[in-house]
């Protein structure tokens, strides 16, 4: 309700009705009805102001009778409750009416209580609200000064503590709340008054707030840092070492991790802590130069710059966006391209940490490492930085605390890693790159990079090659993206591979991927997408990387968990439990449930990368596979034609489970999401008389559901394994 009254009106706007009358409410103080003038209206006694009270801190909404009696007799009315009750509300009615015209209709009667009807910039905790929000939004876009002024103005709501003269239950609560918001308030207006600068005039007020609040770190820490600059070093320490003696004393623990590292600090005269806000602009600035010809990810463009919208004045939630992907899918370039573009809107930093999670020899970045390096980056002095992850975590988060950076994490590992990283400020915004999904991480905006589109595929090429190489080879460059299967690695190794051997035509290259060894051991400079895949397949235990090897050996797009699971020779949840966590280190894509498929560049690594011991294994894997697909394709045959010839294929090989279907709807479905890539699994060198079967049972099964061309056409897919054969009804297996 008091959000709507703010949005309603708005500070600076008058309240008044028609007749030019306004009204004031208090309660950040003694409970006060007043005039546009500010003199206070006599409500009456005790339980008429208890009756105000409860009124002003609903405002706008009916308060039962009950309720109400309650609240003013502390839960203990009596009998005559309602009817003396009703002449407090008369009472008060007759008091505002005394005011003016309005105030008379200020107290309603609804049928079943009172409610009292306050306007827009009439209450003084919205006022305070509207003022802290409005300082808040300041200080989080840089505007120091402003933000002071605001929060100042805000504090000046206030002439006590809430609701003081109230002694009822119901208004502890609300009174404590409110109490809580002004010392919060008064700590951020404090702490940006100390970053301009004005340390000595804070100290007056830090004392007298740590007197009251003894065991309140931030406060503390905040009248520390005042005497430090003041020239108080020896001061600074002793209300240290009080603070510490009040927390073991009264709460048996030690001082927290921010406290601890400003105390150690002080002790090495940090040059740190003479930061200031004015010179904040200055900024640190170590992101990787952006590339010329970024091109397209539009989309995704916008949706991480959704954050540079109108901001939430109510948000105090750090702003993380999250880019996952496969690997050489283009994550890092589009994350440091949406950094540079936020540049402005983060004038004090823009930071960029490689985590290290796919170097080759080297190990994921351990996060006190990590908060080291970003540390430096900001300036702090490397024997200034604490030996604790928690004392890092706590510096990094108080160095970013009024700062607005753009924090670049790129190629992490795992959300263990990432988590101590963040800034605890709604100033900063955080882009976190991985190849795997950090599920857990609260992320704005999550997404899962996927491989160019078409249109954007063929632009790169234009724009690394330029227009004059292209345009004569328009369908060529079509065929190279394809061949690159548009995936930005790639696409960038052909295009850097080309740019260097201008004799070369694209239809050249075309010819040499088309080749042994095809893209997969093509390298440009730095650039290799036998190394990216490489370290993503050495990062996976020893589970994940038998089955997807055996998986890179079947041709087919894409698989269902049984074929997978007779590939490696696997039960059913196992394997789907091994696909899951595959999807989520984004090296096979998820094709609706329990269907998945693997990028067609990473398959043709891993069988490059075979060795013979390998392939053998592989061959064996294929076999299942086919015999997993001809005992399901059986089995869909049966659910159609039940009372058809029967079949005799004799068991499944060892470790095959094929489906069984309850209802023909259910083998339907299996089969019109498998049949396209059925005629492509792979065939070994003993296989093609089980992939012509398994064709033919394709063929036979289309036949009698009445598809004739896709009967045909599988039938002479067979033929041109094993020569021309009869289709018997046995064939239908």
């Amino acid at each position: 309700m008091a959000a709507a009254r703010r949005q309603q009106g708005g500070l600076g706007q008058d309240a008044r009705d028609d007749r030019g009358m306004i009204m004031q409410f208090r309660i950040l103080g003694p409970v006060e009805a007043g005039t546009d003038s500010g003199e206070p209206i006599a409500v009456g006694g005790p339980r008429v102001k208890t009756l105000l009270a409860a009124l002003v801190v609903h405002a706008n909404q009916t308060l039962r009778i009950d309720w109400l009696s309650d609240a003013i007799w502390d839960g203990q009315p009596p009998p005559t409750a309602a009817a003396t009750l009703h002449s407090y509300v008369c009472r008060l009615r007759s008091r505002l009416a005394g005011t003016g015209p309005d105030g008379a209709d200020r107290i309603r009667t609804d049928a079943d209580g009172y409610r009292l009807r306050v306007e827009p910039g009439e209450l003084d905790s919205d006022v305070f609200q509207d003022l802290m929000d409005r300082g808040r939004s300041a200080a989080g876009q840089g505007r120091h000064v402003e933000a002071c002024e605001q929060l100042k103005s805000a504090l000046k709501s206030w002439r006590g503590p809430a609701l003081a003269n109230i002694s009822a239950k119901f208004a502890e609560v609300f009174a404590v709340s409110l109490d809580e918001s002004r010392v919060a308030v008064m700590a951020e207006w404090l702490e940006l008054e100390l970053g301009l600068g004005r340390h000595q005039e804070v100290i007056p007020d830090l004392r007298m707030l740590t007197q009251r609040y003894p065991l309140r770190q931030r406060l503390v820490r905040l009248l520390m840092l005042a005497l430090y600059r003041s020239g108080q070093q020896a001061e600074a320490l002793h209300v240290f070492r009080a603070a510490r003696h009040a927390l073991v004393e009264e709460l048996g623990v030690e001082p927290g991790p921010a406290l601890q590292a400003l105390h150690q600090q002080i002790l090495n005269n940090d040059a740190v802590l003479d930061h200031r806000h004015s010179a904040d602009t200055a900024g640190r600035h170590n992101l990787p130069p952006d590339v010329d010809d970024f091109t397209g990810r539009t989309d995704e463009v916008h949706r991480l710059l959704e954050v540079i919208a109108p901001e939430d004045p109510g948000r105090t939630a750090l702003l993380v966006n999250a880019v996952n992907g496969m690997p050489g899918v283009g994550k890092t370039a589009l994350a440091v391209h949406v950094a540079h573009l936020l540049a402005d809107h983060y004038p004090d930093g823009q930071l960029f940490l490689d985590l290290h999670g796919h170097q080759p020899d080297q190990r994921p970045r351990d996060p006190a490492d990590a908060l080291g390096a970003l540390l430096l980056l900001l300036g702090v002095s490397e024997r200034s930085i604490p030996a604790t992850l928690e004392q890092r975590a706590a510096m990094w988060r108080t160095q970013l605390m009024h700062r607005r950076v753009v924090v670049v994490l790129d190629d992490a590992t795992s959300l263990a890693q990432v988590e101590p990283l963040l800034p605890g400020s709604r100033n900063c915004l955080v882009l976190v790159t991985s190849r795997g999904r950090l599920d857990g991480l609260r992320t704005r905006h999550t997404m899962t990079l996927e491989p160019m589109s078409e249109l954007d595929a063929g632009s790169l090429l234009g724009r690394m090659l330029g227009e004059s190489r292209t345009a004569g080879e328009p369908q060529n460059v079509k065929i190279l993206a394809d061949l690159c299967h548009r995936l930005p690695l790639a696409l960038r190794i052909v295009g850097a591979r080309l740019g260097n051997r201008p004799s070369w035509q694209i239809g050249d290259l075309i010819e040499r991927l088309r080749g042994p060894g095809g893209l997969s051991r093509l390298t440009a400079g730095n650039l290799s997408l036998d190394a990216t895949f490489a370290e993503s397949y050495r990062r996976l235990h020893s589970g994940q990387r038998r089955v997807i090897t055996l998986l890179g050996a079947h041709a087919a797009e894409s698989f269902d968990v049984g074929a997978a699971a007779a590939a490696a020779a696997l039960d059913s949840a196992e394997a789907e439990r091994v696909l899951e966590s595959l999807v989520d280190a984004n090296l096979l894509e998820a094709r609706g449930f329990g269907r998945y498929a693997m990028h067609a560049l990473l398959r043709d690594y891993l069988q490059a990368a075979s060795t013979a011991a390998g392939r053998e294994h592989a061959d064996e894997a294929v076999r299942r596979v086919a015999d997993y697909h001809l005992h399901t394709l059986r089995n869909v045959y049966r659910s159609f034609f039940p009372d058809g010839v029967p079949v005799n294929l004799g068991y499944p090989l060892p470790d095959v489970r094929p489906l069984d279907f309850g209802d023909r709807s259910a083998a339907l479905r299996w089969y019109q999401s498998a049949a396209e890539d059925l005629h492509g699994i792979g065939v070994t060198s003993d296989g093609r008389p089980r992939q012509a079967g398994l064709l033919r049972a394709m063929s036979v099964l289309c036949a009698r559901l009445g598809r004739r061309d896709d009967a045909v056409r599988l039938q002479h897919r067979a033929e041109a394994l094993t020569g021309p054969t009869p289709l018997p009804a046995t064939a239908a297996a």
